[in-house]
């Protein structure tokens, strides 16, 4: 499977990977190590049924197989069918479904912890999708949720629908009845000349048309001057990651 930055293959990567996909591999297995420890914390001991939904190629169910028994969904066919004979045990399952499909999530029952990595800001009604996330938690139940905290439209749109900022992100969390629980951060730099290798050698990595580059700058000038600083004296281009653990308020009273 080709490697981009939507879509993680570790058992792919070889010694000449770019440092692009080491630092995005590191960060996304830190991710899912920290929702681990997290869930063994929350259940402890308990064999906690846990949804990873935009699992990829399924190697953070994996991971988040130390604190239950995980089903992975994702809606690229491809992606689930490497992780089914690769990451499949007696704890990890995997099937194609689509998180903007309101029947299919419904179908999937409830769940002790629903884990949601770089998923949300893919949606296009995410507060819908934070509503059923809150309805499909059992009592007690919790919800691990990242996603960046950068500016990131440039160049991952139209992959990415918003941006949402931290203090964006406790509101929204506020609207949709979510307490915060713990919170993680992921914060470091890419070399542009990583970047424009990258995006000149691997035709897996989605960039959007030159036409969207200039549309976004045009409609968000402080964003082109903030990159023009970030290449020219910066010292790269800043990518920050945010990661919660939530409950619905509910909770709190049994």
């Amino acid at each position: 499977m080709d490697w981009n930055t939507e879509r993680v293959v570790p058992k792919e990567m070889d010694v000449v990977a770019s440092d692009i996909q080491r630092i995005s591999l590191k960060n996304h297995l830190e991710r899912y190590h920290v929702s681990s420890q997290w869930l063994k914390k929350r259940f402890n001991g308990h064999n906690a049924r846990i949804l990873d939904i935009g699992c990829g190629t399924g190697f953070g169910s994996e991971i988040l197989a130390e604190a239950g028994e995980v089903l992975g969904v994702d809606f690229d066919s491809e992606a689930i069918e490497y992780a089914n004979r690769h990451y499949k045990t007696s704890r990890t399952s995997f099937i194609v479904g689509d998180a903007e499909d309101k029947k299919f999530l419904e179908s999937l029952g409830a769940f002790d912890a629903i884990v949601s990595l770089e998923t949300i800001e893919h949606l296009k009604d995410h507060r819908a999708y934070l509503g059923w996330v809150a309805g499909s938690l059992r009592a007690g139940g919790a919800f691990v949720v990242s996603f960046p905290s950068t500016l990131t439209m440039d160049w991952a749109a139209p992959h990415h629908k918003r941006d949402i900022s931290r203090r964006a992100a406790r509101r929204l969390f506020k609207k949709g009845k979510f307490s915060i629980l713990d919170k993680h951060k992921q914060d470091y730099k890419l070399d542009m000349r990583d970047v424009i290798f990258e995006t000149k050698h691997n035709r897996a990595m989605p960039t959007p048309p030159l036409k969207q580059w200039i549309k976004i700058y045009l409609t968000h000038p402080r964003l082109f001057l903030m990159r023009l600083y970030q290449i020219s004296i910066g010292g790269g281009v800043l990518i920050a990651h945010q990661q919660y653990l939530l409950e619905p308020k509910k909770n709190h009273h049994g």
